[in-house]
């Protein structure tokens, strides 16, 4: 008999060391499940390895595979979680919320934090990848990744520019999910787990709430982000 580990798995964007898990997409699915009380199996995947999930009916990762069914991409996973697994609910009520805290960081704070961080994420790439990524690097931003990385500094100003409403919001609530965190909290964790594989260096200071609530995060499932190694021990 399978054990639901065996049953529930989800693949997992890594770099060449196996232990840096580079992808906040796959955060987001990893704290929804666990919010939701499920266990599942980490399934390490490459950008190259297309064939391990074309049952998902995509390309990319996060993928989760529960039982019989495939579910790509982490929003689509977190709605899938919610309506096959009620209880601990993950949008508490607001779904809205959490769909425009999806879209913001899709859409605002990946593309300035890519420019701000690429040349410390591209070292720890996996090797099968690199040129997967130079090539989308060049179509996306017209740059090479060389150029992108050559001066991240405007790129970090933007960002800490950016962050100026959530910070202002978290001085006021302890998390965005109100008393305790919700999958608008995990969206917004995701990019900032991506952010302490990657780079040496925050966003915020370590007085700020910001940090406060990321700390929180960390240690949230019994340290589950937390056991991730940060940039300085990869």
């Amino acid at each position: 008999m399978n054990t639901p580990e065996q049953k529930r798995r989800l693949f997992e964007v890594v770099g060449e060391n196996p232990q840096a898990h580079l992808s906040p997409y796959c955060w987001r699915s990893r704290m929804a499940l666990a919010h939701k009380r499920l266990t599942f199996a980490s399934e390490p995947w490459h950008i190259t390895e297309k064939q391990r999930i074309e049952r998902s009916g995509g390309v990319t990762a996060p993928v989760l595979v529960d039982g019989g069914m495939w579910v790509r991409d982490s929003w689509q996973i977190a709605c899938y979680l919610e309506k096959t697994y009620p209880d601990f609910p993950l949008f508490g009520g607001a779904v809205a919320q959490a769909l425009f805290c999806n879209k913001w960081a899709d859409n605002t704070l990946h593309p300035l934090i890519f420019r701000a961080v690429i040349a410390e994420q591209f070292p720890l790439t996996a090797r099968c990848d690199k040129i997967y990524y130079e090539e989308r690097t060049q179509r996306k931003f017209k740059k090479s990744v060389e150029e992108i990385g050559a001066d991240p500094k405007p790129a970090r100003q933007a960002v800490v520019q950016a962050l100026g409403p959530l910070e202002d919001t978290l001085a006021e609530v302890s998390f965005l999910g109100g008393g305790t965190p919700d999958y608008s909290d995990y969206i917004l964790f995701g990019t900032f787990q991506w952010v302490r594989v990657v780079s040496h260096r925050p966003f915020w200071s370590s007085d700020s709430v910001l940090h406060r609530w990321f700390e929180a995060l960390l240690d949230a499932f019994d340290g589950m982000g937390r056991a991730q190694p940060p940039r300085s021990e990869l």
